[in-house]
C-alpha cells in the first residue's frame, strides 16, 4: 500500500485518534496516585525505547538499514530525556522536555516526515504511535503543574543544541542525511515555507528564529497557567 499526504482523510483518522487518546491518558493521570504518575511516566519512557529498539530491528532485519537509522531527531533525543526526567528530575529535563520535545513531537504530527512509509505498515503505525507517546507525555507534565521551569531556563536548552547541533550536522553532511532537518527542509511542511522565503543562506537563521518564536510563545502559556493557578 502507497504512503498517505499531509492533512488526507488518513492523516486526520490519526489525528482524531491521538487527539481522543490524549484526552483519555491525561483523565486517568490526573486521577492518579503520585506514586501511580511516577510508575506512568517509567512506563513510557520504557515503552519509548522498546519502541525505537523495535524498529533499529525491523530495519535491519527487513535490509532497510541506512545512515538514516539513528535515532538523531529531537524526538529520538527525546526518548531518552524522558528516561532521565523519569528517574532523575531536573529543571534541564524539564526544560528540554518542554522547549524541544513536545514542540517537536507536536510539529511531527502535524507535519509528518514518514508519508512515504506504506499505510498500515510497521514504520507507519510506529510513528504515529511514537510521537504521541512523547507528546503525552509533557503534556501530563504541564496539566499537572509538575514540569518546574520558567523563561529564564531557555539557556539550558541552548546549551542543549550547541552541543548535539553541530555533530549532527556534520554526519548530515557526511551521510547526505537530513537529522533535525537542519540541511533542507521537508517538503509541504512550515520548513519548506521558510526555504522558500530565505533560501538555503538563510534557512537556518530562519529556523532558529522561529524556534524562539515557539519558546516565547511557550512561556507565554505557562506563564497564564501559573498565575492562574495562583488566583484559584
Amino acid at each position: 500500500m502507497n504512503g498517505f499526504s499531509i492533512f488526507d482523510s488518513i492523516h486526520i483518522m490519526w489525528l482524531i485518534f491521538i487527539g481522543g487518546f490524549l484526552v483519555i491518558s491525561l483523565y486517568f493521570y490526573h486521577y492518579s496516585s503520585h506514586e501511580k504518575q511516577h510508575l506512568f511516566l517509567k512506563s513510557i519512557f520504557w515503552l519509548l525505547l522498546l519502541l525505537e529498539v523495535a524498529k533499529q530491528l525491523y530495519l535491519l532485519v527487513t535490509n532497510q538499514y541506512s545512515y538514516w537509522s539513528p535515532p538523531l531527531h529531537l524526538c529520538g533525543f527525546g526518548i531518552f530525556i524522558i528516561g532521565w526526567h523519569a528517574y532523575f528530575p531536573t529543571r534541564t529535563t524539564a526544560t528540554l522536555l518542554f522547549t524541544l520535545t513536545l514542540p517537536g513531537a507536536a510539529i511531527a504530527l502535524l507535519f509528518p516526515g514518514w508519508t512515504i512509509d506504506p499505510v498500515g505498515g510497521f514504520l507507519h503505525f510506529h510513528s504515529f504511535i511514537f510521537h504521541a507517546l512523547l507528546v503525552l507525555v509533557v503534556a501530563a507534565l504541564i496539566l499537572e503543574r509538575q514540569l518546574v521551569t520558567n523563561f529564564t531556563d531557555i539557556w539550558r536548552a541552548v546549551l542543549f543544541l550547541l552541543v548535539t547541533v553541530p555533530p549532527v550536522y556534520i554526519y548530515n553532511a557526511h551521510f547526505h542525511t537530513n537529522f533535525m532537518f537542519l540541511n533542507r527542509p521537508v517538503k509541504g511542511t512550515p520548513l519548506q515555507w521558510l526555504y522558500d522565503a530565505f533560501g538555503a543562506a538563510g534557512y537556518l537563521a530562519s529556523l532558529v528564529g522561529v524556534i524562539v518564536s515557539i519558546w516565547i510563545v511557550l512561556y507565554v502559556l505557562l506563564a497564564i497557567q501559573k498565575r492562574r493557578h495562583i488566583t484559584e
